[in-house]
C-alpha cells in the first residue's frame, strides 16, 4: 500500500494535480464483523458496536485537519489514531518528514532487493512471526523449498514506534539520503 502512495505522490499529477502530499494508507478486513451481544441491543448499539470492531489499521499523517477530513465526527472510531486530552493526535501516525524518509527506505530496500534478484540470490529468505504464522503458511511452494531447513530463519519483532522511526532514519542518513 505505501507503494502505490508514494506512486500517486510522485506520478499522480493528472489525477489529483499539482500539490501532492501523501495522507497515509488504510486498511480492514472487507469481512464485516460479527458482534455478540448477551442480551438485546437497539440497532444504534449494534452499529456502534460494528463500528468499534471495524476500526481501520494503517500510517496516516499527522495532521489534525487531514484525519478530521477522513473522518469528520469526533472522536475518531475507525482511524488507527486518536486525540489525547491535550488534542494532540496519538496512534499510528507520521509527520511529513517520517513519510519522506519511509520513501526513501522503501526505495533503498527495494533497490537492494532487485540487485539480489540481479546477482540471483533467490534462495528461501522467509519472514515468521513465531513457529506458526508467517509467509511459509499462505505459500505454495513450501512443499518443495525445505524451509524446516533454512539456517536463520528472520523472526519478525514487535517494536516501539520511536525504535521503528529511529531505524529507518538511521538507514536512510547512513545512505546519505536527506
Amino acid at each position: 500500500m505505501l507503494l502505490y502512495l508514494f506512486a500517486l505522490e510522485e506520478q499522480g499529477e493528472e489525477i489529483f494535480g499539482t500539490d501532492r502530499i501523501p495522507a497515509g494508507v488504510q486498511y480492514f478486513t472487507a469481512k464485516a464483523p460479527i458482534i455478540s451481544a448477551k442480551e438485546d441491543i437497539s440497532e444504534e448499539e449494534a452499529k456502534n458496536e460494528r463500528i468499534a470492531a471495524w476500526k481501520r489499521n494503517g500510517l496516516l499523517l499527522n495532521d489534525k485537519d487531514v484525519l478530521t477530513a477522513m473522518e469528520p465526527d469526533l472522536p475518531f472510531r475507525r482511524l488507527p489514531c486518536k486525540l489525547n486530552k491535550e488534542d494532540q493526535i496519538v496512534g499510528d501516525v507520521a509527520d511529513r518528514k517520517q513519510l519522506k524518509d519511509l520513501k526513501k527506505y522503501i526505495n533503498l530496500y527495494l533497490s537492494a532487493l532487485l540487485d539480489d534478484l540481479a546477482d540471483g540470490n533467490v534462495e528461501p529468505n522467509p519472514y515468521m512471526r513465531g513457529r506458526s504464522v508467517g509467509a511459509c503458511v499462505y505459500c505454495p511452494y513450501t512443499s518443495i523449498c525445505a524451509q524446516r531447513e533454512i539456517a536463520g530463519v528472520r523472526n519478525y519483532e514487535a517494536v516501539k514506534p520511536e525504535r521503528f522511526w529511529e531505524e529507518v532514519d538511521k538507514e536512510v542518513h547512513r545512505h546519505g539520503s536527506n
